[in-house]
């Protein structure tokens, strides 16, 4: 299965990522609504990501009342079925690393997708901080 791998200690906080995320799924630049966040630490230099593991049991699907969160056969994403999702927001409150966010309440929620397969962020991301790689299962 092929996962996002951030390595924070590479991030120089250039905000491509977040940028091309938001251009790709909500046509925006507002890096508010992308699915990869980045932390500035500006004293340190040590810069933050929150990104979405694509868990391999995860929190987010366990609390999901609609059976709406599926994987994606693939990518080896878990996505959210817009048909099935009440938007009731209990994956975003459910998940460990913030990785999911409603752009207002009672819609639905948004996670990384991995682009169909080629994540952008990666694409982007000059410095190898964000990579696509096999993980082993």
């Amino acid at each position: 299965m092929k996962q996002l791998v951030v390595r924070a200690d590479l991030c120089t906080g250039c905000m491509n990522c977040q940028t091309v995320c938001a251009l790709h799924h909500w046509d925006v630049h507002h890096r508010s609504v992308s699915a990869v966040q980045v932390n500035l630490e500006i004293f340190s230099g040590l810069n933050t990501v929150t990104w979405c593991r694509q868990c391999e049991d995860p929190e987010c699907l366990a609390v999901c009342p609609t059976d709406a969160i599926h994987r994606n056969k693939h990518t080896g994403a878990w996505e959210i079925d817009h048909d099935t999702c009440i938007s009731c927001g209990n994956c975003v409150s459910a998940c460990p690393y913030g990785a999911m966010f409603q752009t207002q309440p009672g819609t639905i929620p948004f996670k990384c997708d991995l682009c169909g397969g080629t994540p952008l962020c990666a694409e982007a991301c000059a410095f190898g901080a964000i990579t696509l790689e096999e993980i082993p299962l």
